[in-house]
């Protein structure tokens, strides 16, 4: 979508909004004071999938 939202649209769809930011890319939301980028970011709290294999493995 590369429509820009307006405040009150963003805040009337939030769950829409945050789909299409992490289906889509990132949302714009534009209001009085300027123009917002919403973008979703891996969360890096989360084991790395790899690392955790790597612990997995057999110790031979």
């Amino acid at each position: 979508m590369s429509a820009v939202w307006t405040a009150k649209e963003a805040e009337g769809n939030l769950a829409r909004l945050l789909e299409q930011a992490r289906t889509v890319g990132p949302q714009r939301i534009k209001d009085a004071t300027g123009i917002y980028v919403l973008k979703i970011e891996d969360d890096f709290t989360k084991p790395d999938a790899a690392e955790s294999l790597l612990k997995l493995r057999p110790k031979s």
